[in-house]
């Protein structure tokens, strides 16, 4: 018997602390990220499994006696215990400031994403046809009466540029509709390089959305923007540069305006250039040569190619008409670096434009999977908030 406990402690706490230390540690592949997100957003019960396999140890321990490997599961399960408690103390602070309450019985209750998106959560319709094919976009209607009624949000998925699909977090689009918001998560071309095409695409989207105004039961000039990822930088990029003449929207025979009121950006880059010469982590995902599959070249080949760098950044369209802008960006992101989100504000700051930072020290790139973690219980108020004030009746 006390072999037997002295197995499972050793099992418990080790396997506990093998999966906590990349919440800290930087990943050494893409597949280690992964689970790294993962670990970081179920973090408590790596801690849990690390508490039971210490209290195995001091069951063995309290009775057969002394022993070394009671002793070695004690000091690997307290420290795993306290990698494990990182996100959830890291956040504690902000929650006091934002006057959020974290709730560990949400945490705990969903230990996935909750139920994926069925038939019956949102409806399809081709917005745009470009190179032979549908560019589609999905509906999800109010489930609520709300005074956000009549605003909507369009939403754009992430993927490097190259990848993803529209609804890939369907539980953020429930949740939107359930606020009363009418949520449209559109699709853009991945076939690279894409800069124009997919910045256009969401523009075409916003075009259309507005033209179907009446159809949705929904204000054209109530429409938010959310992005993920690259997603995000897009959002930005079709938002704040609404009137260039060098990024035209896709659909040419719809003049409707491509003007929205906010844009919510999750850990967006903002600056090409920089981002190309100071990538975050090159064994996650070998930045340089995304964006030069994404713009069509590296930046230090041509003149022309470092300016369509510049031209490509959100960074370089702020100005005084900016629209508002929530940037959601956490402290251990390994894709996109967190300085991203400090130049834009600093540059919103500098013109004047409105704008709200938030800073989840824990997070991981994509945190947000986790509809229940506490990252998405730190930004789910703020961005309530911030898109009710910004698309409301005028």
């Amino acid at each position: 018997m006390r072999r037997s406990l002295n197995i499972l402690s050793l099992v418990l706490t080790v396997s506990s602390l093998l999966a906590a230390m990349w919440i800290i540690v930087p990943a050494p592949d893409y597949r280690i990220w992964l689970f790294s997100v993962a670990a970081s957003e179920w973090s408590l019960w790596l801690g849990a499994a690390a508490l039971l396999g210490g209290i195995f140890g001091l069951g063995s321990r309290y009775f057969y006696g002394k022993g070394p490997s009671p002793i070695i599961s004690l000091i690997v399960g307290s420290i795993a215990l306290v990698i494990s408690l990182y996100p959830f103390f890291s956040v504690v602070s902000i929650a006091r400031e934002q006057n959020t309450s974290l709730s560990l019985k949400r945490y705990f209750s969903e230990l996935w994403n909750g139920k994926t998106a069925g038939a019956n959560d949102y409806q399809t319709y081709a917005y745009a046809v470009a190179d032979g094919r549908d560019l589609q976009l999905d509906v999800c209607l109010p489930t609520a009466i709300s005074p956000n009624n009549g605003a909507s949000v369009i939403v754009v998925h992430g993927g490097s540029w190259n990848g993803g699909r529209r609804s890939d977090f369907p539980q953020w689009n429930r949740w939107l509709a359930a606020q009363g918001f009418t949520v449209f998560d559109v699709d853009y071309r991945l076939t690279q390089p894409n800069y124009l095409t997919a910045t256009g695409d969401v523009k075409c989207a916003v075009r259309w959305i507005k033209e179907h105004a009446t159809e949705f039961n929904i204000a054209p000039e109530r429409i938010a923007v959310l992005g993920r990822s690259a997603g995000a930088h897009l959002a930005l990029l079709a938002a704040y540069s609404a009137d260039d003449a060098r990024f035209p929207a896709s659909c040419q025979n719809n003049k409707q305006s491509v003007k929205v009121r906010a844009v919510v950006s999750f850990y967006a880059p903002v600056d090409l250039l920089w981002a190309y010469d100071n990538p975050a982590n090159e064994r996650v995902i070998d930045g340089p040569a995304t964006l030069s599959s994404f713009l069509g070249g590296s930046p230090h080949e041509s003149a022309e190619m470092r300016e369509r760098y510049l031209t490509a950044s959100p960074l370089s369209h702020v100005s005084p008409r900016t629209p508002p802008t929530l940037m959601i960006h956490g402290g251990q992101d390994q894709l996109v670096r967190v300085e991203n989100m400090r130049f834009l504000d600093a540059k919103l700051n500098e013109v004047g434009a409105a704008h709200q930072t938030i800073f989840v020290p824990y997070a991981q790139h994509g945190f947000d999977y986790n509809f229940n973690g506490f990252g998405a219980q730190i930004v789910q108020p703020e961005i309530l908030r911030f898109l009710s004030e910004n698309t409301r009746a005028e």
